[in-house]
Formats: C-alpha cells, sequence, structure tokens
C-alpha cells in the first residue's frame, strides 16, 4: 500500500490587478451581479476569479479572501464607521448572531422571538450601516 503524497503548502501570491478590484468591490459589500455589471463581466468570471483568489491566497470563501488582502496588504483597511447612535444590545447581539452564521431561525430561538421579528432586526441594522449585499439571499431581479 502506497502513501498518498500531501497536497503541496499554498503559497500566498500577489493578486492581479483585475483580482484586486474584485476583492475591493466585495469588501465594500457589493453583490455579485453588481459587480459584474459595474465591470462588464459575468457573475461567472466574478466567481471563478474570487475562487482563484482564494487558492492564490490560501484561504476559501469571500470573507477570507477579503481579510487575507487585508493582512497581506493588497487591499487598503478601510476607516472605521461612526454612527451618531450607539448600538442597542438587541442590535449588538443581531450582529454577533449574523456574524456567526446562524439562521434566522436559529436567531430568533436564541433571542426569544419570532422569525419575522428576527428578520426584521437584520435588514434593520442592514439598513442602518447600509449594507446592500445579504450573503445568504440569491440575487432575484426586480421585474
Amino acid at each position: 500500500m502506497s502513501a498518498r503524497p500531501a497536497p503541496p503548502h499554498a503559497t500566498l501570491r500577489d493578486l492581479t490587478p483585475a483580482q484586486v478590484r474584485i476583492v475591493n468591490k466585495v469588501a465594500d459589500g457589493q453583490s455579485t451581479e453588481a459587480i459584474a455589471s459595474d465591470l462588464k463581466i459575468t457573475a461567472g468570471t466574478i466567481n471563478v476569479q474570487m475562487k482563484h483568489c482564494g487558492q492564490k491566497l490560501g484561504v476559501s470563501g469571500r470573507a477570507a479572501v477579503v481579510h487575507a488582502c487585508f493582512v497581506t496588504g493588497q487591499l487598503q483597511r478601510p476607516e472605521k464607521s461612526t454612527f451618531l447612535e450607539a448600538f442597542s444590545d438587541a442590535e449588538i447581539t443581531t450582529w454577533r448572531m449574523v456574524a456567526a452564521g446562524a439562521t434566522s431561525k436559529d436567531y430568533a430561538e436564541n433571542a426569544f422571538i419570532s422569525r419575522d421579528e428576527a428578520l426584521r432586526r437584520v435588514r434593520g441594522l442592514r439598513g442602518r450601516v447600509k449594507a446592500d449585499n445579504d450573503p445568504r439571499r440569491r440575487y432575484r431581479p426586480h421585474p
């Protein structure tokens, strides 16, 4: 029985200027479709390029690619946002649940609220910080 060789370790490589433009738009919270429209390329090309970026950086997933670009200096970190009002405890709990990847059902059960209320809170926070991209929702153009 022969042992299978271990896969080679990922070596961090710089992204191309086109890939940096795509990742920068992802970091800004733009949807795949919005990026594709802006750059005059297909959504499939965006997805393939993000996969290649992850391979170059040794990570997987959009958030990890963006973070790796910040860490390696390929993207400049954004300045911190300031808000006139502090976030409430409920809003902070909402952010934590979203960041942890909880579904609306999980969040509702954890916070002892209805699923509709959980969705309303997430939409409200997205509106407050002007986030137009929801990574869990597929893009469906309005008729």
